[in-house]
């Protein structure tokens, strides 16, 4: 579940969505990313750090460079959970337990704010 949460969280900043999206059609290397994006090429290979150490995507040196892809059966992975999520509330009281979450509690602890907020 962990690798999963990481997964999602690599994907939560816009820049690394973009490269994500780029490299999920193409193999590319950092020049020709900064260059699309137009950003500096440190600032790509920093963002391609966070996006490998996630499992993301991999690198294959091709010639001088290193040409970037995303990892297919990772993004089926990805595809899945979200599949998951799209079902009905039982699968949904499965992830819960699974995260060890209880939307119960936060419904109670909302239910009793508002009542104290109701009360002044």
């Amino acid at each position: 579940m962990k690798e999963l949460v990481n997964r999602f969280k690599a994907l939560g900043d816009e820049t690394r969505f973009k490269l994500f999206l780029l490299l999920s059609e193409n193999n590319i290397c950092v020049k020709g990313l900064a260059k699309v994006l137009n950003i500096s090429e440190s600032a790509v290979s920093q963002h391609l750090k966070v996006l490998r150490n996630a499992g993301l995507i991999k690198g294959e040196k091709i010639g001088y460079f290193v040409h970037y892809n995303v990892q297919k059966n990772v993004l089926k992975e990805l595809r899945n959970a979200i599949d998951e999520l799209s079902k009905d509330i039982v699968d949904l009281k499965e992830q819960e337990k699974a995260l060890q979450i209880n939307s119960a509690d936060c419904t109670r602890v909302c239910q009793k704010e508002s009542r104290i907020c109701d009360d002044k």
